[in-house]
């Protein structure tokens, strides 16, 4: 194989553990966002927003690598660090997301126990 296969393994791997999940995050993600927007639509905009997020900033990642490895098993392990840095990069868009959602769930004024009978 050469260095473009390599180079495309490494882009769908990412895609692929970043969809799946995205995937299971995003009911959980919908359903507070609905809580704290209020409108269906509000939150559908958020959820997609954090969507494009969350698949962008690893893909970005993702094209900046470069096989540079002459030997099969040093390619593999190259791959690997370039995977976990890709995984990082997931990761700090999810807490970031986090971060946001947490702050405003805690200033999103709630409803009175009264009101909520």
């Amino acid at each position: 194989m050469n260095t473009i296969t390599y180079f495309l393994i490494e882009v769908a791997i990412t895609l692929l553990v970043c969809a799946l999940i995205i995937t299971y995050l995003r009911p959980y993600l919908r359903r507070i966002l609905v809580d704290l927007c209020g409108t269906e639509d509000r939150a559908q905009f958020w959820t997609v927003f954090s969507t494009i997020l969350l698949i962008g900033l690893p893909f970005i990642i993702a094209l900046s690598y470069r096989p540079e490895a002459t030997t099969s098993q040093d390619l593999f392990f190259e791959i690997i660090g370039h995977l976990a840095g890709n995984l990082g990069g997931f990761l700090a868009a999810l807490i970031g997301i986090g971060v946001f959602v947490s702050f405003f769930a805690l200033v999103a004024p709630k409803p009175n126990k009264a009101e909520a009978k």
